[in-house]
């Protein structure tokens, strides 16, 4: 394993040197530019906004959407408050990414201030040193009563900022459920209702990172860990409407022999590739990106508890069929060999996954009980007002009526405890294994409500959701 890791760490920095001193940019094709409003300078900030006539004939509003990306709607996705794990590389979410103010049943009330890492933007001349980014965060947990933060630094190589080398120590409340909900939405839905659609656990330790980049298409990187992660206690049960425990307790991060387990230590090699990640439109009517990330624990470099290979894919696709009509599709698949903790395993159910099923309830009934093998599709028909940049391309802006159907499977295969790879155990994998959740929805990018039925047990009641951002 330690000749592979090198060997690869080789190959991925050979590679990035030669995207780094690549030429021929042209500066106003940037889709890797994330500027969200807490990071810009404050002179921008206060800048009055001009009228932009460029653009103006349909040719060069057309060609101004191609640029554009797919997902510049929801409070989270957006990137306009924080970048968070959404509008940055796969890998940020390794390290602790809540937002610098948020509210949930462990954290309660948190305030803090925060500069984001793994920003293709932040070339900043930090000791007069060209390319040098400070980044962190320091804020203070009113539920736990204690600080929080994160220190790290980074460099830009090359003349055209295609590399970036980092590292960062932290101590601070994380989650791995950004996918499925996102962070300011739920604290929005915790703050008010006492809804929260996520776990959390403490990571503390420290991190080491590379990240490198094209013009426009694939971006991919490796990051090493050493950490312990720590579970975390309810801490409150206030929201601002409504009375009663609607909070669920917060499960360990291992539950093993019928026992909670509250540390784990853990050291990983993580590796993410992607194509499109800004989810370009690649054609006229048509467009995907991919994205697959490795993460090996117990790399032999550090000492720790479990010893796992862990592999996660994802394609998304958007088909634009007719005048603001869109078929978008999310397939994601995972699978684990080795023995991994209960947070790193797979569940599914409920908010942002499938949608009619209890949440996390997929593969058994226990959040204390997660799967090695994970299927998950999600299928969403669009029908809203054409875009007036975009032609044919929906208007997210603008009031949309969705159709939506949720296909899942998790389970736990024993075989693959042993295994020397983590596709051993797709063999029992049957269709008929899926389970499936269907409904329809109205709204816009700002909000959105849905109405969701268990496909499988018609007899159930459906399931009603407010979100705030899109499920992908």
């Amino acid at each position: 394993m330690k000749l592979t890791i090198k060997t690869i760490l080789l190959l991925l920095f050979s590679s990035s040197v030669a995207f780094a001193q690549s030429s021929g940019d042209d500066k106003e094709d940037e889709p890797f530019r994330n500027e969200p409003f807490f990071s810009k300078p404050v002179e921008e900030l206060l800048k009055r906004p001009g009228k932009d006539t460029s653009g103006t004939d349909s040719e060069s509003r057309e060609y101004e959407y191609y640029l554009n990306n797919l997902n510049e709607d929801g409070i989270d996705l957006s990137g306009a408050i924080e970048s968070g794990p959404y509008r940055s590389n796969s890998l940020y979410s390794v390290y602790p990414s809540l937002p610098m103010i948020h509210f949930n049943r462990v954290d309660a009330l948190f305030l803090g201030l925060k500069r984001e890492r793994m920003q293709w933007y932040n070339d900043d001349n930090f000791l007069g040193v060209p390319g040098i980014n400070p980044h962190g965060m320091i804020g203070y947990s009113f539920g736990q009563s204690e600080w929080q933060y994160v220190v790290g630094l980074e460099k830009y190589l090359g003349r055209n900022n295609r590399v970036i080398i980092g590292g960062e120590y932290h101590s601070a409340t994380t989650t791995d459920d950004y996918w499925s909900v996102g962070l300011i939405e739920t604290s929005l839905t915790s703050f008010m209702g006492g809804y929260d659609f996520q776990d959390y656990y403490k990571q503390q330790g420290l991190g080491l990172y590379m990240l490198f980049r094209t013009r426009r298409l694939f971006e991919g990187g490796i990051a090493y860990n050493d950490d312990r992660y720590n579970s975390q206690q309810r801490e409150t049960n206030w929201a601002l409407f409504g009375a009663g425990d609607r909070y669920r307790p917060n499960p360990p991060v291992e539950f093993m022999n019928g026992s909670a387990i509250d540390t784990v230590n853990l050291s990983s090699i993580s590796i993410n590739a992607s194509f499109n990640p800004k989810r370009l439109v690649l054609s006229k009517y048509y467009t995907f990106s991919l994205n697959g990330h490795l993460e090996f624990g117990d790399s032999g470099i550090a000492s720790s508890d479990y010893s796992y290979t862990k592999f996660l894919g994802e394609m998304i696709n958007y088909y634009n069929f007719e005048r603001g009509g869109l078929l978008k599709h999310r397939l994601k698949i995972g699978s684990i060999s080795g023995n991994a903790p209960l947070f790193k395993q797979f569940q599914l159910g409920g908010i942002g996954t499938m949608r009619a099923l209890p949440y996390k309830s997929l593969p058994f009934a226990s959040p204390l009980q997660g799967g090695n093998q994970m299927i998950l599709s999600n299928t969403e028909v669009h029908f809203g007002s054409p875009s007036w940049k975009g032609g044919d391309w929906i208007d997210f802006d603008d009031f949309y009526i969705s159709l939506f159907l949720d296909s899942g499977w998790a389970a736990y295969e024993s075989e693959l405890e042993d295994a020397s790879g983590p596709f051993n155990g797709f063999s029992s994998f049957s269709f008929s294994d899926l389970k499936h959740n269907g409904g329809f929805g109205v709204g816009s990018s700002s909000i959105r409500a849905e109405l969701a039925w268990d496909l499988n047990d018609t007899g159930r009641a459906p399931v009603f959701w407010i979100r705030f951002n899109p499920t992908f």
